[in-house]
């Protein structure tokens, strides 16, 4: 394998759609973690083979006052393979329960504080990259019962100022447009720091408003 291929074989590892890769090396444990003006969440998920993992995500939707919980499947549906770059399509979903967190006054009748409900969310992931150029898309679904449904789509754009080989510290930079269906700022432009080193990844970001984009994976 040449170092070109073998550095983008890393990033396929280390890189990510919105909230890191969702699918790792096989027999590979990831933890991911994101905090974001409207949301938190944290992910472990393991990979039994490339195609798919499977693992138990926790949701605090902070705008809208309410939490989930659940098992999240990940499928790797298509990987291309390019002279020098790489693309790929993810469909993922999660199975679970939600509760409000706060009183709320959208709140649908059944839908108490601390009372747990059924939930789903589904979500269809793209990126395409190259050693300097990544381009990521996403968009999510939810629904919890009688408690809220939403949607939300982000898209970023970046590149890499400085291209290195495995080992060294690798850092892109984004430009980051989110639209969150429950949020009172709906459209939420911002720009985000990525910086990688081995199986460790940082992320640190500000919304046009001030917001604070902090993510972090790390993969064993």
């Amino acid at each position: 394998m040449t170092k070109g291929w073998t550095a983008i074989a890393v990033m396929s590892l280390l890189g990510g759609a919105v909230d890191a890769r969702p699918v790792s090396y096989p027999g590979g444990w990831t933890l991911i973690q994101t905090l974001e003006p409207d949301e938190a969440a944290g992910l472990v998920h393991y990979t039994p083979n490339r195609h798919w993992s499977v693992g138990v995500r926790g949701q605090l939707m902070r705008e809208s006052d309410w939490a989930l919980l659940g098992v999240q499947p990940t499928w790797l549906v298509k990987r291309w393979n390019g002279e020098g770059s790489q693309a790929n399509l993810y469909l993922s979903g999660v199975a679970g329960v939600a509760w409000r967190t706060e009183p709320h006054h959208q709140a649908k009748p059944g839908g108490r504080d601390g009372v747990l409900r059924p939930a789903v969310a589904a979500e269809i992931a793209a990126d395409w990259e190259t050693r300097r150029w990544l381009v990521m898309a996403m968009a999510r679904v939810s629904h919890a019962d009688t408690i809220e449904r939403g949607d939300m789509q982000r898209l970023r754009a970046g590149f890499a100022p400085w291209i290195g080989d495995y080992g060294d510290v690798h850092l892109w930079l984004f430009g980051q447009l989110t639209r969150q269906s429950a949020s009172a700022d709906r459209w939420q432009p911002a720009l985000v720091a990525r910086a990688f080193w081995k199986t460790a990844m940082l992320e640190a970001g500000v919304t046009d408003r001030g917001g604070l984009i902090l993510n972090s994976t790390f993969r064993f």
